[in-house]
């Protein structure tokens, strides 16, 4: 047979080759679109069930909780919780507690745990931002440093007692205040302050945050410490209300300064964990909340579950496809591992309420409404 002339040829190899480039193309389309399938699914929320909860907890040695939406909800303890804690403990697990909230000194959780009777639970076991920020306080200025809190009582006892003179001048104690603007400092500040720290704050007022700005403005190399920035805090009455970001956002937009962070997701209270003896391979982190507790224990390599008794939703999670607010585990409630364990009695499933009356310390003056009272969160 005679050959095909030179020119058709040409074109059946181009032809040829162009098929095969096609070809190449959608198999390296289906291949990226088979890893990124296989990438989600390994990122995908496993909901735990009933069955599989005595061989999960069997996987770990350290469970690290968030209080607020998952111990307790304001003021009330979350049904079955801190039963299943105590079944923890009687295990042999190590429990620890790691919280945003700012408000309270740890002293005022120890007697809350002591209430839901939990009285094994030490100081030590309770790690909050507001601890955080008074450790790396000191350590950067020193004891005896000067500092102005934007926060509760709580807050500013964590910072004496690690050694911090906390700054509450006049001008921020008087709130009565007749003229139609802004109050004037004319005392000024004081420039041995060496940082202003913020924290969600229920007696926030005009001259606090004005106080805290010209601090921020006027005093060269003033720090600026945000204890957490948590958006909403969960209440009892099953409202969430505006938290420390609220403080943190103001601030930040005031001066257009950026605070440093202490709470979760930062690092910084994972290498405080480490030091008394967590181990990040056989610990895991639960939380209510997908931009804190999540994403800080997927930050710090450590596993996560999400449980819906606090700021999150199922469908919020969801949502979430890819990244560090990906929750490795979920449950509707933790009592759901006290259900499989088979500690949980009528009693213990019912929440209970407790008054500030259990409070190992009294609150000044700044706080002293009936609602502020309460164990808030």
């Amino acid at each position: 047979t005679t050959a095909p002339p030179l020119r058709h040829r040409r074109r059946i190899t181009k032809m040829v080759a162009t098929s095969r480039l096609t070809f190449s193309l959608v198999g390296g389309v289906l291949g990226v679109g088979a890893a990124i399938i296989a990438l989600l699914r390994t990122r995908r929320t496993n909901w735990l069930k009933q069955k599989d909860i005595r061989k999960w907890l069997d996987k770990y040695d350290t469970f690290l909780f968030d209080c607020d939406g998952v111990i307790w909800r304001g003021d009330t303890e979350i049904p079955g919780v801190p039963d299943t804690i105590r079944e923890l403990q009687r295990l042999g697990k190590q429990v620890l507690f790691v919280s945003n909230n700012a408000t309270k000194h740890r002293s005022q959780y120890l007697a809350k745990f002591k209430a839901m009777h939990l009285e094994s639970v030490s100081i030590d076991q309770v790690v909050t931002s507001s601890f955080v920020a008074s450790r790396y306080f000191v350590s950067k200025y020193g004891v005896g440093a000067k500092v102005f809190c934007v926060g509760t009582d709580g807050l500013r006892k964590e910072f004496e007692e690690a050694g911090a003179e906390v700054v509450v001048p006049p001008y921020v104690s008087e709130t009565f205040n007749k003229s139609s603007g802004p109050a004037v400092c004319t005392e000024g500040v004081d420039h041995e302050i060496r940082a202003v720290v913020g924290a969600a704050d229920w007696t926030l007022s005009h001259r606090k945050l004005s106080y805290a700005v010209l601090c921020l403005l006027n005093i060269k190399g003033c720090g600026f410490i945000a204890t957490n920035r948590d958006r909403l805090f969960p209440s009892s009455d099953g409202n969430s209300y505006p938290g420390a970001g609220a403080v943190i956002g103001a601030l930040e937009y005031c001066t257009s300064l950026k605070a440093t962070d202490m709470g979760k997701p930062q690092p910084i209270m994972l290498d405080i964990l480490q030091e008394i003896g967590m181990k990040k391979s056989r610990a895991i982190m639960i939380g209510d909340r997908l931009d804190t507790d999540i994403a800080f224990g997927r930050r710090g390599g450590v596993d996560t579950l999400v449980v819906l008794t606090g700021c999150t939703t199922r469908r919020q999670i969801s949502h979430v496809l890819w990244g560090e607010r990906v929750p490795h585990y979920g449950l509707e409630s933790f009592a759901e591992v006290g259900k499989a364990l088979g500690c949980l009695s009528d009693k213990g499933a019912r929440g209970r309420r407790y008054s500030q009356e259990i409070l190992p310390f009294q609150q000044t003056t700044s706080d002293t409404s009936s609602q502020r009272r309460r164990f808030e969160g």
